[in-house]
């Protein structure tokens, strides 16, 4: 006679724990809840920290428990005898929902699909018509139930907590679903539940914690790298693990624990650190020497930021000539041209005071201008007479000034500009015309170019609008160059 209470099967958790190591108390303890002959309560918790394994194991062990049976039970008992048990479940993701009553109506389709409803489904607007929705489907489920058999369905929530636009009581609300449909397991997958945030007492919680470093070594271990060594498998796999020792005590081990983020930056450094043997130049059990030549992956913490852009381009786009070097890239090799400039006429204005525009932009007085640092030479100072230390413009804050004065200062360095670029010092002109009171307004909606006052709130290309600049000596000089302009030469002293 088969006994009413029995333990899943051993062969299903063994699957699983080789599957999903070191969660060999998790998978018990999920296994005896959910078993249909087991102890299945009316709701489960399963919380834990992200990528502990929490959705594939309930995942992987519902679609085990779900299939035909293949052998005897922990108690002896043979499993054709109970051959007529059914257990169907249903994997609701919160994340896919936009809105409550998306997860609402999504929860009646994921049931429907599960049961083999072939009618239409209604619509779902309410908690109360969840209620009465999920009651047709299971009454039409277990409508077809021989004698002796048990039928459960598992229900389950996958990242409740972060629903969008739930209502304060959705959660208390499919808490009880059980209490008024028979048969039915709702488990719950949560981050860090609160205290009894389902107003209900007596519900089982599972803690999945984060893995230590002993344990994600043993899951990085069942990863195969690529590439391999040239020494064979075995080589490889030593290597490999002492390589995702070092990556956890240098990386990852101050950044989290996250075994996803983890094997994932060891497979991206993996190829790289691993280069100076195929190449020839270390040996793979002289694992000291290639980690001290390697240590600068191990110091580069710009592996731990996800990205979607490939860490080296196949088909770079080249640049031009003036922005080859490091310092003219960034704003110099994104702004156009006449932008370039307009910007350089900023700061000019910006840190010049309005006095000294006629001894620098005048061409009478282009003559006079001394090749490095505005303004003309300084006066010889009398035998005995102390010098006031003057503080250079560029450390002094950015003043404002009207964008009628700035255009005049363009309109100077253009020249400049124009003629060095004849004479092969500079980027030639572009043909045609330019909007400069495009470039302006680009240049103000790129907050480089700040308004200044709220008397100035109207239009932005009022020649009597102040402005000041908010860009620094180094960007502006590197901007500058890659015009064929030397700020230097126009700023004063």
């Amino acid at each position: 006679m088969a006994s009413l209470f029995s333990l899943p099967n051993e062969l299903v958790l063994n699957s699983l724990r080789s599957s999903f190591p070191c969660r060999d108390q998790q998978i018990r303890s999920l296994a005896t809840l959910l078993s249909i002959r087991g102890a299945p309560p009316r709701n489960i918790v399963l919380h834990g920290l992200e990528a502990t394994g929490k959705s594939a194991i309930t995942k992987a062990l519902l679609e085990a428990l779900s299939s035909g049976p293949t052998n005897t039970t922990a108690n002896g008992d043979s499993e054709e005898e109970h051959a007529e048990d059914n257990l169907r479940h249903a994997i609701v993701k919160s994340a896919e929902c936009i809105t409550g009553r998306h997860l609402l109506e999504q929860t009646v389709g994921a049931v429907a699909s599960a049961v083999g409803w072939r009618e239409g489904v209604r619509r779902c607007d309410s908690l109360s018509q969840l209620v009465v929705e999920l009651g047709r489907l299971f009454e039409g489920w277990t409508s077809d139930r021989t004698d002796g058999a048990k039928q459960r369905f598992v229900l389950v929530f996958d990242g409740i907590d972060n629903q969008r636009e739930a209502p304060p009581t959705l959660l208390p609300a499919l808490a009880r679903l059980g209490e008024v449909i028979p048969n039915l397991t709702s488990v719950f997958i949560v981050t860090a539940p609160r205290p009894n945030f389902l107003h209900f007492p007596g519900v089982p919680h599972i803690h999945f914690p984060p893995y230590t470093k002993a344990e994600i070594l043993q899951i990085l271990s069942l990863t195969d790298p690529s590439p391999k060594l040239p020494e064979g498998a075995k080589d490889t796999k030593d290597v490999w693990i002492r390589f995702g020792s070092a990556v956890w005590d240098s990386l990852a081990k101050h950044s989290g624990r996250d075994i996803l983020s983890i094997r994932s930056v060891c497979l991206r450094l993996w190829p790289r650190f691993i280069a100076p043997v195929l190449e020839g130049t270390h040996s793979a059990s002289q694992f000291s020497r290639l980690l001290l030549a390697n240590r600068s992956l191990f110091q580069n913490d710009g592996v731990l930021v996800p990205s979607i852009v490939a860490d080296t381009p196949t088909n770079p786009t080249p640049l031009p000539s003036s922005l080859q070097h490091g310092k003219y890239r960034g704003i110099g090799a994104q702004l156009p041209y006449y932008s370039r400039l307009l910007l350089v006429a900023a700061y000019l204005a910006s840190f010049n005071p309005p006095r000294t525009d006629q001894v620098h932009f005048m061409k009478a007085a282009a003559a006079k201008r001394r090749k490095k640092g505005g303004g003309t030479a300084l006066p010889k100072g009398r035998p005995g007479v102390t010098k006031h230390r003057k503080i250079s413009r560029k450390l002094l804050g950015p003043q404002a000034f009207v964008l009628e004065r700035m255009l005049a200062i363009f309109h100077a360095i253009e020249e400049d500009a124009d003629l060095r670029a004849k004479a092969g010092r500079g980027r030639e002109r572009t043909a045609g015309a330019a909007d400069i009171q495009m470039a302006i307004a680009t240049l103000a909606t790129l907050r480089l170019l700040v308004k200044v006052g709220a008397a100035n709130a109207g239009d932005t290309l009022d020649a009597g609008s102040k402005y000041r600049v908010a860009v620094g000596w180094e960007v502006v000089r590197g901007v500058a160059r890659s015009v064929g302009v030397e700020a230097e030469d126009y700023l004063a002293e």
